[in-house]
């Protein structure tokens, strides 16, 4: 129908714009019209997850799947709710059919390596987002992406450098403010990161990316959290191979330490390094719960404000 339609193509400039409710209502007359558009539900779903309602997502994602089953919208959408449903298995075979029957598109190179981070498989993720590069020289989400690859990944240099280039072609793309949010402040310049943070969150000031920025923005500059902050970044850009190594051995040293002061008859040096490393280990567990109550206080706030 001409009408859906319409409807259909407005919803998603406003999903585009992050206007996610308008977007909502205009699925709804989509779908008024013509109930069983695969698009509209497909669409709604998108919608649903960026407003973190994943029951509802996952029921219309069920309908998009079932009315459209050839759309490369309906797999989208079924990896997107196997994401956030932490299904990494189901989420992978989607992936790979949308790569299978659309390789050209750089969106789901995108997506494949965000689920490669999600996965633990951060490693591999570099040549993923090269390939997307190579299929759109000029697409800002995938300067993006690779600007927050290498930010993670400690080349902050280069990491700028990308997002300078995003932002050049899209001034006001979200994902760009978020990337050179994080490249400035993994440089240090915590002021510039707030600026690109606040920038991202006028656009949708419910976008999780941008709010775990602004949150690590203020985890940073917190006396208690940001040596949790620094050790945790550092710790992920090392990988989880070499964080064992590094865990096994300061654990080793500290045992060294307490016989050594044991042997020497020092039982109170012994027993301060003991608590020392209690210490360390209830910090450690603290930390990223504090983070996350952090973050979850932000993702209940639409309220923008300087701090």
């Amino acid at each position: 129908m001409i009408g859906s339609q319409r409807f259909l193509e407005r919803a998603e400039h406003f999903y585009e714009i992050g206007q996610i409710d308008g977007a909502i209502d205009q699925l709804k007359r989509a779908l008024t019209e013509d109930p069983d558009l695969a698009e509209a539900h497909a669409w709604l779903a998108l919608c649903l997850l960026r407003k973190r309602r994943l029951h509802a997502a996952v029921v219309e994602a069920g309908l998009a799947t079932t009315l459209g089953p050839e759309l490369l919208l309906s797999n989208l959408v079924a990896a997107e709710v196997a994401l956030a449903k932490r299904d990494f298995e189901r989420a992978g075979q989607h992936i790979e059919m949308l790569l299978a029957d659309a390789p050209e598109h750089p969106a789901f190179h995108r997506l494949k390596a965000r689920w490669l981070t999600l996965t633990g498989k951060r490693n591999e993720r570099l040549p993923v987002l090269e390939e997307a590069r190579r299929l759109a020289p000029d697409d800002p989400e995938t300067l993006a992406a690779l600007s927050a690859h290498f930010a993670e990944t400690g080349e902050i240099a280069r990491a700028r450098l990308l997002a300078e280039e995003a932002l050049r072609i899209e001034p006001e793309n979200q994902s760009a403010l978020v990337a050179m949010g994080w490249a400035l402040l993994h440089g240090g310049d915590t002021a510039g990161a707030r600026g690109h943070a606040i920038d991202a969150l006028r656009a949708d000031a419910l976008a999780p990316d941008a709010l775990a920025l602004l949150t690590s923005i203020k985890t940073r500059s917190n006396p208690l959290l940001g040596a949790w902050w620094h050790y945790a970044t550092w710790m992920e850009r090392i990988g989880p191979t070499r964080s064992v190594i590094v865990l096994l051995a300061a654990f080793v040293l500290y045992r060294l330490a307490v016989i050594i002061a044991d042997q020497q008859g020092n039982g109170g040096l012994a027993s301060g390094i003991q608590i020392a490393w209690l210490g360390v280990v209830v910090y450690s567990f603290v930390g990223p719960a504090l983070f996350r109550k952090a973050l979850r206080r932000e993702l209940e706030s639409v309220e923008l404000r300087r701090f």
